[in-house]
């Protein structure tokens, strides 16, 4: 249905006035075949029958009670967009005003004006202080992460993930050290920092933060815990930085170091004592990466990384050389072949023949070479737009590939309630045993471990003297 926007008084008495009933009047000839209280809102409707000026809805209403004009011609009300704050960030499962009915809109005010008048008191002191419940913001998966090393290596490997340009690489990272170097030592937070300050560092403008920054939102890697604040909002002379903070869902590293201290006499902890060593449970096994087929097709992110390693593993490159061969590099420069429907197969052939020269080897492309990556690309050049000039027998082929499942130990076998007290009797027995023994060595040499009970009758200095 067509609408206009609603004119100014004088613009609309021409039409003249609007009639209730049909009974009461002749509509002007300007709203003729409309429906006059639509046509009076700026909306065209037709009339519901040939002796009415009214459409279906208005003659049932108008019949009883006239209709609020401010029913018509008006928007419905639309809420502030909110900066989005991240993956990891609790929703509607966050902090709330507290439990029961919704608060009332003067209540609401009320709480609005105590909060920014916090706000301003925390801007005014000048100590970036965050907001006191930025903890509650976070999802209870999700570990802040504290310390700059740990940041730094977790924001390497997610960048390093990414299948981006070489100068997008090198930029986006810069702007996401800057963030890292801007941490709080305790909690992690980082304050303080504009968008002008992120572009500086990676020498970009200010919409390539926004567009790092939302990457890092989307990612999981990076939470708003407060939103930024203008100084006409705060009342103050400066405005309020966002606050961010860097979240990972790996477990600690330190949380996973052992705290029991080693007994210097060699006899097991007294807090092992009571550990049960045969639980009935295997250790878990080694995840290793699965090597792709030679002549499968890679479609996918996750299956291309795992034709990229393989092939790394069939030119000599495996373990990446001790980390000297930057495996966003290679991705980069498979990626293309891998879209054309190229294979491994297809790709060493390429990489050990010319088109041009097919009978003549051009030998391994990582002897003697200090860029094999390079090397690698600079003979696939060639090849670019003459994958059918390939021999048939590395021709690759799209197929589905599933994931065997794992194989079934037969010796990890669940122990017995017998033959586990059997096991921990041979155990006690054996310890007490090298536990006599070594108190045996000790009296006759007059030496004594540290941790070890004194016998009674002992040749020790100063025995003789106790007993004058």
């Amino acid at each position: 249905m067509s609408r206009l926007q609603p004119g100014p008084d004088e613009a609309r008495a021409r039409h003249g006035a609007i009639f209730a009933s049909p009974d009461t009047g002749t509509a002007p000839q300007s709203g003729v075949g409309w429906c006059l209280p639509c046509y009076e809102h700026g909306a065209f409707t037709l009339e519901s029958g040939p002796n009415t000026s009214t459409c279906v809805i208005h003659g049932e209403l108008l019949a009883g009670e006239a209709p609020s004009p401010d029913a018509f011609g008006r928007r419905a009300p639309t809420q502030r967009r909110r900066t989005p704050r991240g993956a990891a960030f609790r929703g509607e499962s966050g902090p709330s005003s507290g439990p029961g009915r919704a608060p009332r809109p003067r209540a609401r005010a009320r709480a609005l004006a105590r909060g920014r008048a916090r706000a301003r008191r925390r801007v005014c002191d000048g100590d970036f202080g965050p907001h006191p419940g930025w903890r509650q913001f976070i999802e209870p998966t999700h570990r802040v992460l504290t310390a700059q090393p740990e940041a730094l290596r977790y924001l390497e490997r997610r960048v390093d993930d990414e299948e981006w340009r070489s100068d997008k690489r090198r930029s986006w990272s810069l702007i996401l050290r800057q963030l890292v170097l801007h941490m709080d030592w305790e909690t992690g937070l980082i304050t303080g920092l504009t968008a002008e300050r992120l572009g500086d560092a990676g020498r970009r403008a200010t919409r390539t933060v926004s567009r790092v920054l939302a990457w890092a939102r989307e990612a999981g890697v990076l939470v708003v815990v407060e939103c930024g604040a203008s100084a006409e909002f705060l009342g103050t002379e400066t405005g309020r930085t966002p606050t961010y903070a860097l979240v990972t869902t790996e477990t600690d590293p330190a949380a996973t170091r052992p705290s029991t201290p080693v007994d210097e006499s060699g006899d097991l902890p007294k807090s092992l004592v009571g550990i049960k060593p045969l639980q009935g449970d295997t250790r878990p096994a080694t995840p290793e990466t699965r090597s792709w087929p030679a002549f499968a097709v890679p479609d996918s992110p996750s299956t291309r990384n795992s034709a990229t390693l393989t092939l790394l593993k069939r030119l000599g490159l495996g373990g990446r050389r001790n980390g000297k061969i930057a495996i966003w590099r290679v991705r980069a420069l498979l990626k293309p072949w891998w879209d054309e429907g190229a294979c491994i197969a297809a790709l060493l052939h390429a990489a050990e023949f010319h088109p041009d020269r097919p009978g003549v080897s051009r030998g391994d492309v990582a002897r003697g070479a200090s860029d094999p990556i390079g090397v690698l690309g600079s003979r696939l050049r060639p090849w670019r737009g003459r994958l059918d000039r390939l021999p048939a027998h590395v021709t690759g082929h799209r197929m589905q590939i599933t994931s065997p499942p794992p194989p079934i130990d037969p010796r990890a076998e669940r122990a017995v309630p017998a033959v586990r007290a059997d096991a921990q009797a041979a155990l006690q027995g054996h310890l007490a045993e090298l536990r006599e023994r070594r108190q045996l060595r000790a009296a006759r040499s007059g030496e004594f471990g540290v941790g070890l009970p004194v016998p009674v009758r002992t040749g020790a200095p100063g025995a003789r003297s106790r007993r004058r």
